[in-house]
Order: C-alpha cells, then sequence, then structure tokens
C-alpha cells in the first residue's frame, strides 16, 4: 500500500470516528430534552422523512392524562449540528387534532407526520396497556 493511499484510509476513518461523536453528541442532546419533557406527562416520539430525500424529522410530544399536548420538541436538519428545538405548534392541541386533517403551517411535512407517528405509537402503548392482563 503507497503512502498516499495509507492516507487517504486514515483520512476517511478519522472522518468516518468523528461523525459517530458528532451523531452520539446529537442522540444525547435529543434524550436529554426528551427526559425534561416527562416532566410535563406521558412522552411518545416519532420520526418521519428519508433520510436522504427531504430529510428527517423526529418529533417528541408530552401528553397529559386528558388527551393534550403540553409540552412538543422538534429535532430536523441535514447535520450532526442540529440540536432539537420547541414546537409550540403543537402546544396545547388534543392528539385527535394531530391525527386529522389539521393543517400546522409552522411545522415541515415531515414534522407532522413524526408527530402523527408519535400519536399512532402513543395510542398503540395506551391500548396494550389496557389489554395487559393482570
Amino acid at each position: 500500500m503507497t503512502s498516499t493511499a495509507l492516507w487517504l484510509f486514515v483520512a476517511v476513518v478519522a472522518g468516518w470516528l468523528v461523525q459517530l461523536y458528532f451523531t452520539y453528541q446529537q442522540s444525547m442532546a435529543f434524550n436529554r430534552r426528551v427526559r425534561e419533557l416527562r416532566k410535563s406527562g406521558t412522552v411518545t416520539v416519532g420520526v418521519a422523512g428519508k433520510r436522504y430525500r427531504g430529510g428527517r424529522a423526529f418529533v417528541a410530544l408530552a401528553v397529559d392524562d386528558h388527551q393534550i399536548v403540553r409540552d412538543a420538541i422538534s429535532l430536523r436538519g441535514f447535520t450532526t449540528f442540529a440540536r432539537a428545538r420547541p414546537a409550540p405548534a403543537l402546544f396545547d392541541v388534543k392528539v385527535s387534532h394531530i391525527l386529522g386533517d389539521r393543517d400546522f403551517p409552522q411545522l415541515t411535512r415531515q414534522e407532522r407526520e413524526a408527530a402523527r407517528t408519535a400519536v399512532s405509537l402513543l395510542r398503540q402503548g395506551v391500548d396494550t396497556i389496557d389489554r395487559a392482563p393482570v
């Protein structure tokens, strides 16, 4: 192996390790924010979008006992430097409205779909808990 090829290989591996580090940091920052949401109610997280076409979005919702969203955050972006931000368009919204045809102009298409996925997962979890044998 020539020294140029060796250096190229080392650079690719180093870049990959740096990317893994920043991805880990992004994931841990999002998880910290999700843990903070637990103070506001039951938390559910949804994801939507394609990785390379239009980007992905993650939405975490904190829902109270009356099925109203009390807090919400959204993580979207193309880089590992993206951080979770509040999604005020979803505050104080009934979960049935999120599943419905209601439009949220402040949210991207991926964020709306991620919120719908989060609500669907929440309802599946509640149904599973209700049906569990005692």
